[in-house]
């Protein structure tokens, strides 16, 4: 793949606000009677700053795979207790992209209510083995992050690549390549978990039946038994920048394949209620796009259209898997659908509520379990957002009327960005 359009970028916006918060870890416990199991979610606060700090892009998933490894040496131990971890994300599992965030990655899983905290305690060492990886372990894990992230190949990702190099070129690398096999310096894989995996960069959320204030003070004290560095990387909003030429083409060797992204800048501090009607208006338009593109004319074999927080930015983006031919032309149209829908007439009151459940439905799916509960905790955390900040969302979204979702446009902060490939 090469690129063939130069971009040139225009600065417009300015380093963000950084997250101040105590030093330690910070442990959130909340004690859901009836629960079946407890889930938990460690995020690691600061995934693309550090891998920018460090000039180390990919070794936050390269260390998921170092930690899945001490895993599998400790398996029996954890299947005592019946607790099952995830250590990185799985783009092919229903939902698990979205939990796919540049600002962190994470620990997760799920274990019955009694064994919480013998299971976090397992997990702080866990971690702290993973810490002191040798050449061999590096080596093994490296062959496993290189083959198992094959999927950052898809013209989808490719092209969410090429909009973080647009839009961030400044603060964030792109996703690697992943060390093509070679494993890197050891000496500098010690270095980024030293950071990374510190104590005080850890936000540790737990959702369960379970005894709320023992069980922080336990996780408070397992989490604090190991060295590190003591500094906390703050999340911020990453230097934005817009590009003067608006359209990107890219070339790629899939003869049959095509891609369209097309990404609206939105608002960019929004609360609750306007995220929802983002969200919403959002759904309108994927409902529309993908009947008449996909279902009527079979022009496209994955379409959609979403609102994407990136960076700490949000942005509506609409995305079509074509053949390499109709891509110009369908981006035409879906820009074309997309004008139409921000300038027509009144959307019936039935269809709103048709677009409000489905809405609703899938975003209640994706925290059914305590482990996706506890995600979104700490994703709350993590942003100094206010708990249950989601279920904010949704309130507004019940509450959502015809004119309220006329507003949308009044969302849209900034010019189209085409990425054609």
């Amino acid at each position: 793949m090469k690129q063939v359009l130069s971009i040139l970028t225009l600065l417009v916006v300015t380093w963000g606000f950084a997250t101040t918060r105590p030093e330690g870890t910070i442990v959130s416990v909340q004690n859901l009677p009836g629960s079946v199991a407890a889930g938990f979610h460690i995020a690691l606060s600061g995934r693309k700053i550090l891998e920018r700090r460090l000039n180390a892009p990919g070794f936050a998933d390269l260390t998921g795979h170092i930690l899945e490894q001490n895993y599998r040496k400790m398996q029996k131990d954890f299947d005592r207790l019946g607790c099952e971890l995830q250590f990185y994300d799985y783009p092919f599992i229903p939902f698990d992209d979205y939990y796919t965030r540049d600002e962190m990655s994470f620990i997760r899983g799920k274990v019955p209510n009694k064994n919480v905290s013998k299971a976090m305690s397992l997990v702080a060492e866990l971690i702290q083995n993973a810490c002191v990886v040798d050449e061999k372990g590096l080596a093994q894990a490296t062959r496993s992050c290189t083959g198992g992230n094959r999927m950052r190949a898809s013209l989808s990702t490719v092209a969410g690549n090429e909009l973080r190099t647009l839009l961030f070129s400044e603060d964030y690398p792109s996703y690697p390549t992943y060390f093509k096999g070679q494993a890197p310096s050891l000496e500098m894989v010690h270095k980024f978990m030293k950071i990374y995996f510190s104590p005080t960069n850890m936000i540790v959320t737990v959702l369960g039946e379970v005894d709320s204030n023992a069980l922080k003070k336990s996780i408070e004290k397992d989490f604090s038994g190991w060295g590190g560095d003591s500094s906390r990387i703050e999340v911020h909003k990453a230097k934005q920048t817009i590009p003067e030429k608006k359209t990107a083409s890219l070339e790629t060797r899939r003869k049959s394949q095509g891609y369209v992204l097309l990404v609206r800048p939105l608002k960019d501090e929004m609360n609750a209620r306007e995220i929802a009607t983002a969200l919403l208006f959002a759904r309108q338009v994927s409902d529309a796009i993908s009947f008449q593109l996909r279902e009527k004319e079979g022009l496209a074999y994955s379409i959609g259209a979403g609102v994407r927080n990136i960076g700490g930015h949000y942005f509506l983006t609409l995305g079509m898997g074509t053949s390499p031919k109709f891509v110009t032309s369908s981006a035409d149209r879906m820009d074309n659908m997309l004008e139409s829908l921000l300038t027509g007439g009144k959307i019936a009151e039935s269809e709103l509520q048709r677009i409000r459940n489905s809405l609703l439905i899938s975003r209640r799916m994706k925290r059914l379990t305590n482990v996706n509960k506890a995600f979104f905790n700490g994703l709350d955390l993590l942003w100094n957002r206010p708990q249950n900040f989601e279920e904010e969302v949704d309130n507004s979204i019940k509450k959502m009327n015809v004119a309220t979702l006329e507003k949308a446009r009044a969302l849209l902060s900034g010019p189209e960005i085409r990425i054609l490939i």
